[in-house]
Formats: structure tokens, C-alpha cells, sequence
């Protein structure tokens, strides 16, 4: 049974029942305690007993609700003692409420497929703590999301509806991990014509879908396959490498962050010199890289200036890193 099945018979029902004591208060001169007394009494098949219809329109309405109004009635009963059992109506209500949460979302990020490699980037978003919403058909994957309370929208996401639902049209970026390279292409041409500012980033599972992604409008494409390969690879020729870059970024409990943090105009960091901004000595953080427009500094010299719109990647732990954001851009936003 659809909702709207059920609230469309619900309506009805009301709809007949006002009906019925409306004639009843009309054409038999009844009270409305009275009328809505032979109106329920005719819907539910009781009868009157002291009180019968003694005009012929009466007589009319009266049959009219016995024979519509029971059927009416016995659907919505037997529709809400089966919705509660069941928790139907639970769910309906849990729905709703996950419909308006996702609604309010602004600047989130959608994923679309929670499968075993859309599972993974799950995981990272909810330890980050980013907005996102999940769109996946799968039931098992379904009940699955369900239970973590993670907000989700059950249904095929190489639909412009599903997409627009979960707002793709209003999301900062969009991540898609199908399994098949044809849908991540259809989602990558959806999501670049309704939120052309939006970051996509897609899966690729063959390399000839890499540069069609991108063609598309991706602005990154991930192979899983080619990317475990490397690092496996890794992993027998620099073990020591790979297993402190495991300890770093992937190991729960450890506090370090790879974090990218934009220079903002009036800031206290804005025409600093990297020499006199204490980011090791003060904050224990290690500048990686530095990207300025199309041009990208890796471990930039000390002489080098830091100007508004710089994106800082920097690497340290996360208490420090929150501690050294107010100097990068919020003090500078607070000054405009």
C-alpha cells in the first residue's frame, strides 16, 4: 500500500462522514451529536437502534454509507492496524522527517552507491563529519544505512529526479562509486548540468571510462583497480612507507589531519612569509604543498609570501589545525 493510497481513502472517509451528518442534520432535523451518531452507525454496519431516517433522502444517504462508507472504512482500519503491527507508519514518519533534514541541506555532499567502494568513502565522511546524503537502491545496503541513521534517499541515482531529491543542484560536491562506468557517466553529465560550481568526483572501473569521465565534466576520476595495484606494489618495494602512511592517515584513534585551509584577504597570514609564520614551532603543522591558481608549490621555500586565495595543504594534528585556521582565514572574514 502507497501513502497516498491510504491518505486518499483517509480523505474520502472524511470527506463521506461530513456528507452524512450534514444530511442527516438537514433533512432529518438531527442534532450534530445525533447525526454523527447515524452517520458512524451506518459506516460501520452497527445500526441505529432508537434512531432511524424517516424521510426518503434520509433513507438515501443512509444506504449510500453503508455501502460506501463500509468499504472505506474497513481499508483504512485494517490499512493502519497492518501499518502499526508492521511500523508502517513509523517509517512513514521517519521518512518524512529524513525528507525535510535533507531539504535543509545546503553546501553537503552527495554519494551516490554505498557499495563496497561507496562504503568506504561513507565511512570517511562521517569521521570528517561533512554533510552528505547517500542515494542507493539496494535494500540490504538500504536497511543498512537505515540503522546507522545516515540521511538517504532509496532509489536509482542516474535519475535527474533521485539527484534533484538528494540536491545535487545545491550540493558542494558529488561523489559517484557505480559499479558501472556507463551510470557514473550519466551522473557526472546530470550533476555538471544542474550544479555546474560542484567538485565531481567519479569512479572509473576501466581505463578507457577515465578520460570520458573527465570529458564529461568530472573533476577527478578514481580507479580503485589501479590504485590498489600501485599501493600493493608499494607495499612490497617501500613497506616503511606505506606502513606509516597507514599509521597516519587510516588508523582510528590517531589525531593527525591532511587538511587544505584557504588564505583569506586581511587575515593574519596574509603577506606572511612562510619563515616567520610558526606553523611548526606554534602549531606543530607541516606545510605540503601550496596551491596558487593553476600552480602548485611542493615544499615551498621559506621566502615564500602567502597571498589571499592560496590553499595551504597542510599536515598535522587536527587540535592544532583547528587552532591555526583563525590565522589562515576567519580573523579575515571577521575583519569584512
Amino acid at each position: 500500500m502507497s501513502r497516498r493510497s491510504f491518505f486518499f481513502a483517509l480523505l474520502s472517509l472524511t470527506l463521506l462522514v461530513s456528507v452524512g451528518v450534514a444530511g442527516f442534520i438537514l433533512l432529518e432535523e438531527k442534532s450534530f451529536l445525533n447525526a454523527l451518531w447515524m452517520t458512524v452507525a451506518s459506516i460501520t454496519g452497527v445500526g441505529f437502534g432508537d434512531m432511524v431516517p424517516h424521510t426518503v433522502p434520509g433513507k438515501i444517504i443512509d444506504m449510500v454509507l453503508m455501502v460506501a462508507g463500509l468499504g472505506l472504512f474497513t481499508y483504512v482500519l485494517g490499512t493502519l492496524v497492518v501499518g502499526l503491527v508492521e511500523g508502517r507508519l513509523g517509517n512513514l514518519w521517519g521518512r518524512k522527517k529524513m525528507k525535510q533534514a535533507i531539504n535543509n541541506l545546503q553546501d553537503h555532499i552527495v554519494l551516490c552507491g554505498a557499495g563496497r567502494v561507496g562504503r568506504e568513502v561513507l565511512t570517511q565522511l562521517k569521521y570528517d563529519g561533512s554533510p552528505f546524503v547517500v542515494i542507493e537502491r539496494d535494500p540490504a545496503f538500504l536497511e543498512m544505512l537505515q540503522a546507522e541513521g545516515v540521511l538517504h534517499i532509496a532509489g536509482d541515482a542516474t535519475e535527474d529526479r533521485v539527484l534533484l531529491e538528494a540536491g545535487a543542484n545545491r550540493a558542494r560536491a558529488v561523489i559517484t562509486t557505480l559499479p558501472e562506468d556507463a551510470g557514473n557517466l550519466l551522473i557526472t553529465i546530470a550533476c555538471r548540468d544542474f550544479n555546474p560550481s560542484a567538485r565531481i568526483i567519479a569512479r572509473a572501473n576501466r581505463p578507457e571510462g577515465i578520460p570520458r569521465l573527465k570529458r564529461a565534466g568530472a573533476d577527478c576520476v578514481i580507479s580503485p583497480a589501479a590504485i590498489a595495484g600501485n599501493r600493493m606494489a608499494l607495499a612490497a618495494l617501500k613497506p616503511a612507507s606505506v606502513a606509516l602512511v597507514q599509521t597516519l592517515i587510516e588508523k582510528p584513534g590517531v589525531s593527525l589531519e591532511l587538511e587544505e585551509m584557504l588564505v583569506c584577504a586581511g587575515a593574519p597570514m596574509d603577506g606572511e612569509e612562510l619563515r616567520h609564520s610558526r606553523l611548526k614551532e606554534d602549531y606543530d603543522t607541516q606545510l605540503l604543498a601550496i596551491v596558487r591558481g593553476e600552480e602548485t608549490l611542493v615544499n615551498p621555500k621559506g621566502t615564500e609570501v602567502f597571498r589571499p586565495g592560496d590553499l595551504l595543504i597542510v599536515f598535522g594534528p587536527a587540535e592544532k589545525i583547528s587552532q591555526l585556521e583563525p590565522k589562515v582565514c576567519q580573523a579575515g572574514e571577521a575583519e569584512k
